[in-house]
């Protein structure tokens, strides 16, 4: 693996931090400051809502003017809107971090994608995206982890500092260490179809059964970060500490199967196999969730929903990237606002909407049966060349 593959994996590692830094800590902050759970719920979407807005544009600017200069924009965007957070005393201030934070770091996800895209051949890209999809879910799972050790020791605005520090210290990093990975002629012939002006909707229509199927997934696989909680109380009496727990442990097995399983797995079986049996995995898991009596059965259940993200979420960035060779800062772009979208979603769907209605057999069978029309989707619908 390219070493600077290793790099973007760190650096998307960092990004999703803050992610998980909000699920243990979030709560305690809003109600301290008297701001209602319902509009604790708008602090979580705003985020991704705003990403979802911006990637597009972020992935066109980060081919035009390099994946490295997106990232050290969507780095201090990052840093920014965490440390702003941390500041905030009322929910007005707070979402306006939030959407600020959303619409400057999204220029750095999708950068990250398109940068493993262009270091990689095509037989190996599902193995770095594998990769970078490593970095990504210890990210999250390390998150929870941060928040709640830095709020226990200094309190509860700690770990929304501690996460700005860690965006600016990377950001001084990729600026001086990350070798651009848009060369001069890679740029030029990018600036040459840029004079076509081909719009969005052109570049979107091939692609839109992986987009379909990325908002798909994640917004299942959010079903579980933001329910659980709910869930573990109602079911089992359980403490922060037993929920972050069991997401830590997802979380490495996510990063286990995504680091060393799909790399062995990588070139011997298609890409396309392994986001299928990803969605099976997925789908039978979060099935069983809403049924787990205790702590023996959510772990059977979500493990199960944990390698299954771990196997389809890389193979479908190489999927898509394999579908739009020659438009990866775009299609990156739009894949951002698919998962951002996602993002946006589950809190309001899951947490305010179907969680009260339909308690938790319900809940995750709703997120079960997103998971079986992705699959329907890919089976019918992707179209990728033969050496993908």
């Amino acid at each position: 693996m390219p070493r600077s593959v290793g790099f973007a994996a760190l650096t998307a590692f960092v990004l999703m931090l803050g992610l998980g830094v909000l699920f243990p800590v979030l709560p305690f902050l809003t109600r301290e400051l008297g701001i209602s759970d319902a509009n604790a719920g708008w602090l979580l979407a705003s985020y991704p809502l705003a990403s979802f807005v911006a990637s597009p544009l972020w992935g066109r600017f980060s081919s035009a003017r390099g994946r490295k200069p997106a990232l050290v924009v969507g780095l201090l965007g990052y840093a920014a809107g965490f440390i702003l957070f941390g500041l905030g005393q009322n929910f007005a201030q707070l979402l306006a971090a939030r959407v600020l934070g959303g619409l400057v770091s999204a220029a750095a996800l999708p950068a990250l994608f398109a940068y493993v895209a262009d270091v990689t051949t095509s037989e190996k890209r599902s193995s770095g995206m594998g990769a970078l999809g490593a970095g990504i879910g210890l990210g999250v799972t390390f998150g929870p982890l941060i928040g709640w050790l830095t709020y226990a020791a200094l309190g509860l605005r700690a770990p929304y500092f501690v996460s700005g520090a860690i965006g600016l210290l990377n950001a001084v990093v990729v600026s001086l260490a990350l070798p651009e990975s848009l060369t001069a002629e890679a740029r030029a012939a990018r600036d040459h179809e840029a004079a076509a002006h081909v719009p969005f909707a052109r570049i979107a229509a091939p692609l839109a059964p992986f987009l379909i199927c990325s908002f798909l997934t994640s917004t299942a696989r959010m079903a579980v970060d933001t329910t659980l909680g709910f869930f573990a109380q109602t079911a089992l009496g359980a403490t922060p500490r037993g929920v972050a727990g069991v997401l830590f442990v997802m979380g490495i097995t996510s990063a286990i199967v995504q680091g060393g399983v799909l790399r062995t797995l990588a070139g011997r079986v298609s890409d396309a196999s392994l986001f299928a049996a990803g969605c099976a995995l997925m789908t039978a898991g979060l099935g069983a969730f809403g049924f787990a009596g205790s702590w023996a059965g959510v772990l059977a259940a979500g493990i199960p929903v944990a390698i299954g993200f771990a196997l389809l979420s890389p193979t479908l960035a190489a999927l898509l990237s394999h579908a739009a060779e020659g438009a990866q800062g775009e299609a990156q772009g739009l894949n951002g606002s698919a998962t951002a979208l996602a993002r946006v979603l589950a809190p309001l769907l899951f947490t305010t909407g179907l969680w009260p209605r339909f308690g938790g057999p319900g809940t995750y069978a709703v997120a079960a049966a997103l998971c079986a029309v992705a699959l329907v989707v890919a089976v019918t619908r992707f179209r990728i060349p033969a050496e993908a």
